[in-house]
């Protein structure tokens, strides 16, 4: 009886976690001079994402997107990211003529998920 009850109770605490899976951003419209950006101009994007304690525009995973694209999953990262933690990250565009600086920095936490329910008995 005890421990149907505590099963019952254990199910009732399991909650569904969202975790953040992916990284957006808006193209840019101008380059650093003010000049518009022309079409096939920017050749691809690189996002790249630090541990909130590391240093400021260094990151340890990054990933290159195709032009075409204003989202990535953060799956995509090398090295993968750890299973938790606080992070920032940043995208910047490249060019045949170089990369832009980096965004502004978006801080993102990734919680541990607990351990799975032991004990669970069909009855």
């Amino acid at each position: 009886m005890l421990l149907t009850l505590l099963q019952s109770l254990l199910q009732k605490l399991i909650t569904v976690v969202i975790l953040p899976t992916k990284i957006t951003w808006v193209d840019p419209t101008t380059n650093a001079d003010g000049s518009p950006i022309t079409s096939g101009e920017i050749t691809a994007y690189e996002i790249g994402v630090r541990l909130a304690s590391g240093t400021v525009g260094v990151y340890t995973s990054t990933a290159s997107v195709a032009p075409t694209e204003t989202s990535e999953l953060l799956s995509a990262l090398t090295p993968a990211l750890p299973l938790s933690g606080s992070f920032e990250a940043a995208v910047r565009a490249v060019t045949t003529s170089g990369a832009s600086s980096w965004s502004v920095e978006v801080p993102f936490t990734i919680s541990a998920l607990p351990n799975p329910p032991n004990g669970v008995v069909v009855a």
